[in-house]
């Protein structure tokens, strides 16, 4: 535990809501450094709180194991109390330097495509009493306090339940994320999505596989040589196709391989999801995902390049598979996480906008939220501009030849 102290932080309106539920006005904030000295109260809110597979510890203690080590990150848990000590609030939290700056950032990185804190139902939204709550927790920290909260890809809510957040000043973030709302019957599901054209399509592909072997999708669960298979295809696959697109996968080191290793081992906690599709007894799609109060969210996926096998679309033909046994298994929402891409579209028909918010300590975080704030506005413009969008790639593509 880096320290622990009361802070009168509360603003009248949320001091009021308080007093109704029977608490006093003042609330807490304590400040960790372990993860296990918060584990108890955070499987607590993971559960009673809205969240995603994002912010269970089943996903994030392997990721600040693996690659949140490899980024130097220092886990910093804020957890706010009310009077009678009830847990309101958690925000699991890193700090990092970038250049300069200190910032805290959301557990997970570019690794977690939602970013949501967990409150307690009911945590009211106050703008002045939230920056409050941050202000505190930097002055309980001393020398070790970020110069700002750098807080990206946030939804305005998770499920319908709102974001608390969204009360602080906000701006949009560069890429939407995709979901959709399952059924229980998934024949009908997918008849909303899919023309009867394009679905006798996919039946013409997966036979077409079917003559090179038998199409069969498979859940890893607790065969771990077959967890081994999926990972090392998964692994295989993708930095191949990065490397034909002159894109830097960016995780093919031992901390990337290491998480999802660690994160598939089955705990009952949220953990790591891993489907394939295999064609005889060739691995030719992977998924990876996890399923949290009722909601899937997919963290990767692959598929083999090769093109006798790529002609027949095994990424797509896993997708329906995966979406048909999560309807079956009584998963609400579907999510594919951010970033645009066609496959996405075929399944997911809500396109979910997410917001960046900066809340600086000191001149020198107010300095660097401005420079954040200015990329990621440009990152949007490129973004959710095709043509400028497909320059940047081109460009992206020739400097990373030249490295």
């Amino acid at each position: 535990m880096l320290f622990l102290a009361s802070d009168e932080i509360m603003a009248a309106p949320q001091a009021a809501i308080l007093q109704k539920r029977g608490a006093s006005a003042a609330a807490r904030v304590e400040i960790f450094d372990d993860p296990s000295s918060v584990l108890a109260i955070w499987q607590e809110l993971a559960k009673a709180a809205p969240a995603s597979a994002y912010q269970t510890p089943g996903f994030l203690l392997p990721w600040l194991a693996t690659r949140g080590a490899e980024a130097r990150i220092e886990p910093l848990f804020i957890l706010q109390r009310d009077g009678d000590g009830t847990a309101l609030a958690l925000f699991c939290l890193g700090l990092k330097n970038i250049g300069p700056c200190r910032a805290a950032v959301f557990l997970g990185e570019k690794d977690s495509n939602f970013n949501f804190a967990l409150f307690r139902p009911g945590f009211p939204s106050d703008r002045a009493a939230i920056i409050a709550m941050f202000r505190s927790a930097a002055r309980m920290m001393g020398a070790k306090a970020p110069d700002l909260f750098l807080l990206l890809n946030q939804p305005l809510d998770w499920n319908g339940s709102p974001n608390p957040l969204a009360a602080l000043s906000r701006q949009w973030s560069p890429s939407f994320a995709y979901q959709t709302a399952l059924a229980r019957d998934t024949e009908k599901f997918l008849s909303t999505k899919l023309s009867k054209d394009t679905r006798k399509k996919l039946r013409k592909k997966e036979n077409r596989l079917a003559e090179i072997g038998p199409v069969r999708h498979l859940v890893a669960g607790d065969d771990s040589a077959m967890r081994q298979r999926i990972i090392s295809a998964f692994f295989a696959q993708k930095i191949a196709r990065f490397e034909t697109r002159k894109i830097d996968a960016g995780f093919d080191g031992e901390a990337m391989r290491s998480f999802v290793e660690t994160a598939s081992q089955p705990s009952g906690a949220s953990h790591l999801e891993l489907h394939a599709l295999l064609c005889g007894e060739n691995i030719v799609a992977t998924y990876g995902g996890a399923t949290h109060q009722a909601h899937f969210s997919g963290f990767f996926n692959s598929f083999d390049a090769d093109p006798e096998i790529a002609k027949s679309s095994p990424g797509d033909l896993l997708l329906l598979k995966l979406v048909a046994a999560k309807c079956a298994e009584g998963v609400t929402t579907f999510d594919l996480g951010i970033g645009e891409a066609r496959y996405k579209q075929m399944v997911c028909d809500e396109a979910v906008p997410l917001f960046d918010s900066f809340v600086a300590v000191t001149w020198k975080g107010s300095i660097a939220a401005i420079v954040f704030s200015l990329s990621q506005r440009i990152k949007r413009n490129l973004k959710q501009n095709r043509t400028a969008f497909e320059i940047a790639r081109r460009l992206r593509a020739v400097l990373h030849r030249k490295a």
